[in-house]
């Protein structure tokens, strides 16, 4: 009698609010054993490490945390925050702190989270799969900001330069959807607010910008990450998916 696989071991960043979390529903309902890292516990996780992903620290937690010693199947770098359109014309204190905050979570962040799973991905022949955005491609047309746009466009280029390096024991791809209606927050003087106070009418704005007229939900993006995890997608690395509408044709 054929033996019966084991449960994946999948770590997600940013795995408690919007697609992080949809993503970690989905791998759960594949019967996986999913960690979150966050800010705050995930309702969908097997396991929630509360941390910073800022600090190399919670990233080894977390790692620790999913692999239990024994290699990693699935990393998701996910967790980030939007600028909520910063501009030149930004006060340059509030320019230097937005740039600082979206860079250090967007960018360093993925770093790390990359740096901590790779020898774990690498026992395990796992993969790891970044969050991208329309951002990734365009310059300002979706309401990005510059820090946005500049963090966005450098995670193309983490992920291209980790799909090589880590190459052939761990493929690295991307999902790169179009304004998908979630609880993102984006930077603000005093802290953070959410990027789609009205989704109503964020809605009907990102439907206008995309020749299908489509917005995609959070759970309909995480089954992009489930299949890019699976072994159909055993030939692809250095790979994005651009669920976004078909936004290259504008």
């Amino acid at each position: 009698m054929a033996q019966a696989a084991r449960p994946r071991r999948v770590l997600v960043t940013g795995g408690a609010s919007g697609i992080g979390l949809a993503v970690v529903r989905a791998f759960a309902e594949e019967g996986d054993f999913v960690v979150s890292l966050d800010l705050t516990e995930s309702s969908a996780a097997s396991e929630s490490v509360i941390g910073d992903v800022r600090e190399s620290k919670s990233h080894e937690q977390a790692v620790a945390t999913a692999s239990k010693g024994e290699g990693l199947d699935v990393l998701v770098v996910n967790a980030g925050i939007h600028d909520g359109g910063l501009g030149l014309h930004s006060d340059v204190d509030e320019l230097m702190a937005g740039l600082h905050s979206v860079l250090d979570i967007d960018v360093i962040g993925y770093v790390l989270a990359l740096r901590a799973a790779a020898s774990d991905l690498a026992a395990g022949s796992g993969t790891a799969i970044l969050t991208l955005s329309d951002a990734s491609f365009l310059a300002g047309q979706t309401g990005a900001g510059i820090a946005y746009t500049a963090a966005k466009h450098a995670q193309v280029g983490i992920l291209m330069w980790a799909a090589r390096a880590l190459a052939p024991a761990v493929r690295v791809n991307g999902v790169a959807p179009g304004g998908v209606i979630t609880g993102l927050c984006a930077i603000d003087k005093d802290g953070s607010k959410p990027l789609f106070a009205d989704a109503e009418s964020k809605r009907e704005l990102v439907a206008s910008r995309n020749p299908l007229g489509t917005v995609l939900e959070p759970e309909e993006v995480a089954q992009l990450f489930v299949w890019l995890a699976s072994t159909a997608a055993r030939g692809m690395t250095g790979q994005i998916i651009r669920p976004d509408g078909g936004l290259a044709l504008r």
